[in-house]
């Protein structure tokens, strides 16, 4: 008896010490610069009458809003009743459209506990005035059994600038 018990305690260490080596195996990282590899269409000539660049506006707004998203479980109340996160949306039932659309899309590509760990901005592309197309991928741990790697998920966003400020734009759910 005391030796399957033995055996079974080895094997559970011998797995666990696998799972941690695995888990950053066969996947790129996120990491680096947050806007060091994003590729920019329709921007090239623009910038906002008070001289600041409307790219360089966007970008650090997108990552203040996105690097909130990080590490943050979504089928949570306290993340969903986060005014922090509101802020970024015209209402409250635009928010609540976003919200919904990004949780069912975390379930969906088997976020562990919803929770993406890491977010990385892809692309900004302006596909008209005032309004940006933003692609932004999400990593985290995978939630099913003996998956060891890691998990993505791409998701295209829309922003526009109305009344002297950015908000986003989510799609209908």
């Amino acid at each position: 008896m005391r030796r399957a018990c033995a055996a079974t305690l080895s094997l559970c260490l011998a797995l666990g010490v696998l799972s941690t080596a695995l888990h950053g195996c066969g996947s790129r990282r996120f990491g680096g610069q947050w806007d060091a590899d994003v590729e920019f269409a329709g921007f090239e000539s623009l910038s906002a009458s008070d001289g600041v660049d409307e790219r360089a506006r966007l970008v650090s707004l997108a990552r203040v809003f996105y690097e909130r998203l990080a590490s943050r479980r979504f089928n949570s109340k306290a993340t969903y009743d986060d005014p922090g996160l509101r802020d970024y949306f015209h209402s409250v039932e635009a928010f609540a459209d976003y919200y919904a659309s990004l949780a069912e899309a975390l379930e969906r590509a088997n976020f562990e506990d919803f929770r993406p760990t890491a977010v990385r901005l892809d692309r900004l592309e302006r596909t008209g005035p005032g309004r940006v197309d933003v692609r932004v991928s999400f990593q985290g741990a995978n939630a099913l059994p003996l998956r060891w790697w890691w998990v993505h998920l791409v998701r295209n966003d829309h922003w526009e600038y109305v009344d002297g400020r950015w908000w986003m734009i989510p799609g209908k759910v």
